[in-house]
């Protein structure tokens, strides 16, 4: 018997904006447009993994997608400082998240924590994930970033011009 076949999912469209609120026991409400679209281009998936970006924020995949992401990766048995480092950032400092009959998902202390997270959030969409705000420093990124849109326009037209195309 062959083994039933990689289910095929469309690419996830998260974008906007929303403020939220960190409740008193931790918990966050996932706006409802992600949780549909998360939904609708997952098989209703209702697990997000959670890891610390790049940006020092709380960044949410949906479980099956993240899984497709770290499945691209090479290991080694043996792995050099640097791929231990990747390991334990990747896999060691993440966190399973489900979302309750409300759409909200309860964050651990320690992520709280590592983040800065405050009670006043905005969670934003980022292409095929979520990044969690503190709202106040997100209105200064925003703000700066629509201060300095031409520029990020015509470096990413750039990057087009020299990137050769694949075959």
């Amino acid at each position: 018997m062959e083994p039933d076949p990689k289910p095929t999912y469309r690419p996830l469209f998260l974008i906007g904006e929303n403020d939220i609120t960190l409740d008193d026991k931790s918990r966050l409400l996932v706006p409802a447009e992600f949780r549909k679209e998360i939904g609708e281009a997952r098989d209703n998936e209702k697990v997000l993994i959670c890891r610390i970006g790049t940006n020092r924020n709380a960044w949410l995949y949906p479980e099956n997608y993240y899984r497709e992401l770290i499945a691209q990766r090479r290991s080694t048995l043996t792995p050099g400082e640097d791929e231990e480092a990747f390991n334990e950032a990747y896999y060691g400092m993440v966190f399973r998240l489900q979302w309750d009959g409300q759409g909200r998902v309860l964050l651990p202390e320690k992520l709280i924590k590592r983040t800065g997270l405050k009670k006043e959030l905005t969670i934003v969409g980022s292409g095929d994930h979520l990044v969690i705000w503190n709202r106040d420093e997100w209105e200064r990124r925003a703000q700066m970033r629509a201060d300095t849109m031409g520029q990020v326009t015509e470096k990413a037209k750039q990057a087009e011009t020299t990137t050769p195309a694949s075959a």
